[in-house]
């Protein structure tokens, strides 16, 4: 599944990756060190974590944005896990809210997502 069916896609979970920062405690914003797909399934799969493959590429964003936004809250691969799982398997949610939060905050922010290069 692509994000024609309301998914992430590899291409643009890796765009959304790469343009991920951190704030620095002196203020400074820097672009963070991306967990790679491959390591995060894995982490998943150590924390008993399942994902459907069409989420595979949204809870590789979601890793990622975790380790950008949330390093107090959830300081563990193990409490990241739980936040993934717990998103991305909500029963009374949809899984394709995680890929409407990102357009809504790209939306927000003003930033141009260029759709035909990640279809």
């Amino acid at each position: 599944m692509d994000i024609n069916q309301g998914h992430f896609s590899k291409a643009l979970a890796e765009w959304a990756i790469g343009n991920m920062k951190v704030k620095k405690p002196n203020g400074e914003m820097k672009k963070i060190a991306p967990m790679q797909l491959d390591v995060v399934e894995k982490v998943l799969e150590n924390n008993g974590v399942r994902v459907e493959d069409c989420c595979i590429y949204d809870a590789w964003y979601l890793y990622n944005m975790c380790l950008a936004d949330y390093k107090k809250s959830l300081p563990t691969e193990q409490k990241i896990s739980e936040f993934i799982d717990e998103t991305i398997n909500d029963p009374d949610c949809v899984p394709e809210a995680v890929l409407a939060c990102f357009r809504a905050k790209m939306d927000t922010m003003h930033v141009p997502i260029h759709w035909e290069r990640y279809l």
